[in-house]
């Protein structure tokens, strides 16, 4: 009977057609905050990775390799650094700065008073990596993360991984349900980065595949081109890894899924964190999945994986990293409810941040109507309007270096990059290009630290540790011995109040009208001579109308509104003023500024001002 109760539910599940459209209104119009874990607050100096973790061969790690200090100069290399030699970014990648969850837990009143709504979370599973897209398991959290990182590796060497009944919680996994709960305590949502593309050399089922060559019972797990002969002296063991990175094995697939063992695995390890104690009841869990490189994973997969989550919990997001416009992803009946959207940052980084490539704001407008006329209306709401990332350079660096190819030739090798501080001007334009995220449609997403004016190149250099106001900092020292062509020199490194209190204001704003977080957009005037244009935000009866100037002089408009009176409320400077109408349309005048944003909440009311 049991088994017959289970085949059932499976057809529910996965073979009846699913309403892959249930998108969470939480998650419309919200401010995300994306950390990177190991570089946002070290919360628990106990927990510190040991070199055997860093560095995986043991006859590789330096003699006196440390964890960094948090606060010192960037650019000034450790003694290990400086005995093994070479480059700056040659040994940078095996630094650490000690980030873990105790540290974001401790740091989520700040989130909460900035406004933040919801928290992407970079990988958080076991990896040796800084980054931890080489995750060596799905099941438990770093345990580097936790508080007792060597307790927690004796309960995973007890397990039997492929086997969910022999999984134990560790105390890391336990500080993450923590995190969780004092997450939903502060009314906000958290996602994780699901990785299923691929995994690390460290992965328990390569390990074995190493181990046993082709008589590994994890032999069809991953892409093999060929097996060691052992017959021969030499090794011949060979297999696919992410675009050729080794570090990477890709998982095996099908032409449209992956094969049964991994994805079984990968089901159960997406059961383990959305619903923790297996009762039916997702509040403990987390709240959806940011998903890696998902275009490279056969849709099948997506499909079934999607049916999974929204069955656990139908309130869970599913926001894929897709570049390019993906109808085939974000859909009716498309697999995500959203995705990072770059094509965002790409009109953004053309309009706002080129100078001299500057594109004419029609041309603006239209590759934003380009992203809204891909996806269904609902969606538009959800879809993360980011400007940059823990994969590019930070906003602020985009500005101070304008007119290059989003994500491209933004680090060392580029004779024109700057690498220092941003100016009081490139902070001024900051500020417009964050109100523009905050009053388009979408879900604004900001890059841990952005708001305090963090600054950084490409990768890595767009992931030094965060910037804390209760912290004292080194000065940056930038010199050509950096990598970089250009001599910058030495820079206060502290956070940015003014621009820290400019995000605020903004996020409140948005939080104070929900014709901001979930309401139609028009666009009402574009003047590409001026570089200024006008749009309307509409929810039900309220109405907003956001005006930008990126000219060099001022712009007048008058703009028709369908109500036949009222009056017109100014957020930034709270001016406000009066309409009426006599019989005609009204209209009111919108002054902006050179290099300015109005951001104006339209009332109506019942009586004639001057009667």
């Amino acid at each position: 009977m049991k088994v017959k109760i289970f085949l059932f539910l499976f057809l529910i599940i996965f073979t009846i057609p699913f309403a892959q459209n249930n998108i969470p209104n939480w998650a419309k119009g919200i401010v995300w905050y994306q950390i990177f874990p190991e570089r946002f607050a070290n919360g628990d100096s106990t927990n510190d990775p040991e070199p055997e973790k860093v560095f995986v061969s043991a006859d590789s790690i330096p003699e006196v390799w440390k964890i960094r200090k948090w606060t010192s100069n960037w650019f000034e290399q450790d003694e290990w650094e400086k005995k093994l030699g070479g480059n700056f970014n040659d040994n940078i990648y095996q630094r650490r700065y000690g980030g873990d969850i105790k540290g974001i837990i401790n740091r989520l009143d700040y989130l909460e008073e900035l406004g933040i709504g919801a928290i992407y979370l970079n990988p958080v599973f076991e990896a040796p990596s800084l980054h931890k897209y080489d995750g060596s398991n799905f099941h438990h959290i770093d345990v580097n993360f936790g508080p007792d990182p060597y307790g927690d590796r004796q309960i995973l060497k007890s397990e039997k991984p492929d086997d969910p009944r022999t999984w134990k919680w560790t105390k890391a996994d336990m500080l993450f349900l923590k995190l969780i709960e004092e997450v939903h305590k502060r009314k906000m949502k958290i996602i994780i980065d699901g990785v299923f593309n691929h995994t690390g050399t460290e992965f328990w089922a390569f390990k074995d595949l190493v181990k046993n060559g082709i008589n590994s019972v994890y032999g069809d797990w991953y892409i093999v081109k060929s097996f060691d002969d052992p017959s021969t002296t030499e090794n011949e063991f060979d297999y696919k890894g992410w675009w050729g990175a080794k570090s990477l094995p890709e998982l095996n697939r099908t032409e449209n899924d992956l094969i049964p063992g991994p994805k079984q695995y990968i089901f159960a390890s997406t059961k383990k964190w959305m619903d923790p104690n297996g009762d039916g009841d997702p509040s403990d869990g987390i709240d959806g999945w940011r998903l890696d490189v998902a275009r490279e994973i056969p849709l099948g997969f997506w499909n079934d994986w999607s049916k999974l989550v929204k069955t656990l919990n139908p309130n869970s997001v599913v926001i894929g990293e897709l570049w390019e416009l993906s109808p085939d992803f974000v859909s009716e009946h498309g697999p995500f409810d959203a995705l990072m959207n770059y094509n965002f940052a790409f009109a953004v980084n053309d309009f706002f941040i080129a100078q001299k490539d500057r594109i004419r704001v029609s041309k603006f407008v239209e590759y934003l109507m380009e992203i809204s006329e891909t996806y269904p209306a609902e969606n538009l709401h959800v879809l993360q309007n980011l400007v940059d990332s823990h994969d590019t350079d930070r906003i602020s660096s985009m500005v101070k270096n304008p007119d290059r190819k989003y994500d491209r030739d933004a680090k060392e090798g580029n004779s024109n990059y700057d690498p220092g501080k941003p100016s009081f001007e490139d902070y001024n334009l900051q500020k417009l290009i964050f109100a523009f995220q905050i009053t388009y449609q979408g879900a604004p997403m900001i890059y841990y630290g952005d708001e305090i004016g963090m600054w950084g190149a490409d990768d890595p250099h767009c992931r030094k540790p965060m910037i804390w106001y209760d912290l004292k900092y080194d000065d940056e020292v930038i010199t050509k011995d950096s990598g970089f062509e250009i001599d910058s020199g030495s820079y206060k490194v502290e956070p940015n109040f003014n621009l820290l209190q400019f995000y605020k204001k903004m996020i409140h704003i948005r939080y104070r009208n929900l014709a901001l977080q979930k309401g139609d957009l028009k666009f009402l005037y574009v003047n590409d001579g001026k570089k200024s244009f006008v749009f309307e935000r509409n929810y039900c009866d309220e109405k907003n109308i956001v005006a930008f100037n990126l000219g060099n002089e001022e712009d007048s408009i008058e703009i028709p509104v369908d109500i036949p009176e009222g009056k017109y409320l100014e957020y930034i400077t709270y001016s406000e003023n009066f309409f009426y109408s006599d019989g005609g349309n009204s209209k009111i005048e919108i002054i902006i500024p050179a290099r300015s944003v109005q951001i104006y909440q339209i009332t109506p009311t019942h009586f004639h001002l001057f009667k």
